[in-house]
């Protein structure tokens, strides 16, 4: 019988979902003996996105797709029915907090299995700080000065902190990342005058935690394009079969032209998949928001979504399980291009808030609280105290507070994450021209420039540029089963 160690980096949602998808496999795949090795530096099944308790802070996923286990996306929703009884037809944007139970009870129920079928698994409550070793044997070394040994490790590191404005490190009034939220709940006054650096889904976040504390003070969210997310229709993913973008026209395309597919050829099909929905031309001048009125674009939204009709959701939802293929036959170049001319649409369309939060938002407009601008420039400190954003036009807006909200690390250099540079620097990881690492689109190996380099997998935003929806939990369930898959059946 082969013997296999395998060490899982990180038990939030994707090492989680990882752990319990091996343990459901090993149960009933007996000709391999695999024990575990569960490395996190904070409470496991927790991570950064569902370690708050801020009533504020909701999925920004529908409950049906964000079960756990492979092929059971709906896993979440019943569990939230057994818990309590839920109208059939109902939409429901659970609290984080909520999510948070339900990862503990699937990381539970795969430790009782584990168990029961004589798995053994050692959790460790450290921080892994070096790999070392070969293709054979690794060592992970912790900083509590403890070691790992190893076949294979799964690097599961959820969403590392994003190294930016490092020059404002240290300055008072300045938050680095809005999470924990604790240290925003406790450090900004109520009165305060802040700068939230970002308007996508963290910065949403960063002004649920502001407004859940009941703050008053003027909120200002600065950002390059000034665009918030859209709001999410009630069960986008139901109800609409695709005609124009899909992977059977673009392999066609590519067959019949002999050229590559690119990112105009992206866009066109998406164009035309939205004006045969709608039943007509679009401006599609009109629909670019960049630097427009961000509180008239939210109402808008909220119209849309309350009539159902918005057709971009319902597209791109659509298409979520052929957009990595669609995305991997772009060249880089027409990645680069999508992230610059098209990026932000697609991710204001793609990444949406629930109609609790957009009706919040819309109040604090309202109100005469919340500001979004485009068009930011800088953002630096004042002699004196407070910070100056400078936007394109030349004005200038200060404040004592600014919270950096600017999204997710996106590129292994700006990963604030203890084993990265390590790797970077021996070639065991190797950046991908879009972002994050490159690996086998598959499995999750990740690729290395040295032979001699131990078996690594990557799984969520490690791998952003090779995959497409890696901050999705439904797409990160899905690769964390292909890389348990690939790891079960090494030889």
């Amino acid at each position: 019988m082969r013997t296999l160690d395998v060490t899982i980096i990180g038990m939030g949602a994707c090492g989680v979902a990882a752990f319990a998808e091996a343990v459901a496999r090993l149960r009933y795949e007996r000709d391999t003996r695999v024990s575990f090795q569960l490395i996190e530096r904070d409470d496991p099944a927790r991570g950064l996105a569902f370690g708050t308790d801020q009533p504020g802070h909701r999925l920004n996923t529908e409950s049906r797709l964000m079960g756990l286990y492979d092929h059971e996306a709906g896993d979440y929703r019943r569990w939230l029915e057994a818990r309590e009884p839920l109208e059939p037809d109902s939409v429901v944007y659970a609290r984080r907090s909520e999510y948070r139970r339900y990862l503990n009870h699937v990381l539970d129920r795969a430790l009782a299995d584990a168990r029961e079928a004589g798995i053994a698994v050692t959790q460790h409550r450290d921080e892994a700080v070096r790999i070392d070793g070969n293709p054979a044997r690794a060592t992970v070394a912790l900083a509590g000065g403890g070691q790992v040994a190893t076949n294979v490790v799964l690097l599961a590191i959820g969403t590392p902190q994003a190294e930016r404005f490092g020059d404002l490190d240290g300055k008072p009034g300045y938050f680095d990342f809005p999470w924990p939220s604790e240290r925003l709940a406790k450090g900004i006054a109520r009165d305060a005058s802040v700068t939230i650096l970002g308007s996508s889904l963290s910065a949403i976040d960063t002004l649920m935690t502001l407004l859940d504390e009941g703050h008053e003070g003027p909120v200002l969210m600065a950002s390059r394009d000034g665009m918030l997310p859209r709001v999410e229709i009630p069960s986008p993913e139901n109800g609409y079969e695709r005609r124009h973008l899909t992977l059977e026209a673009i392999h066609r395309r590519l067959r019949t032209r002999g050229r590559c597919f690119s990112v105009v050829d992206l866009v066109r099909l998406f164009r035309r998949e939205v004006e045969d929905l709608v039943g007509h031309a679009v401006d599609w001048r009109a629909v670019d928001r960049r630097g427009g009125d961000a509180a008239a674009g939210l109402r808008e939204d909220i119209d849309a979504a309350l009539s159902g009709d918005e057709p971009f959701q319902r597209i791109l939802t659509a298409a979520r399980h052929d957009a990595t293929a669609i995305w991997n036959l772009l060249r880089p170049l027409d990645r680069k291009r999508f992230g610059k001319w098209v990026g932000p649409h697609f991710a204001t369309m793609r990444f949406v808030m629930p109609m609790v939060n957009a009706e919040r938002i819309r109040a604090a407009f309202d109100r005469g609280q919340l500001q979004v601008r485009g068009g930011v420039v800088d953002t630096s400190a004042r002699d004196g105290g407070g910070f100056r954003t400078t936007f394109e036009n030349g004005e200038d807006h200060d404040a004592p507070v600014v919270v950096n909200a600017t999204g997710t690390a996106m590129v292994l250099e700006e990963m604030r994450e203890p084993l990265i540079p390590d790797l970077l620097r021996r070639e065991w990881l190797m950046p991908h021209p879009v972002g994050g690492a490159r690996a086998h689109r598959g499995s999750g190996r990740i690729m290395t420039r040295d032979p001699a380099s131990p078996r690594l997998y990557g799984v969520g935003q490690l791998l952003n540029g090779e995959l497409r929806d890696t901050n999705s939990v439904w797409f990160n369930v899905e690769t964390a089963a292909r890389a348990v898959d690939d790891i079960l059946h090494l030889r």
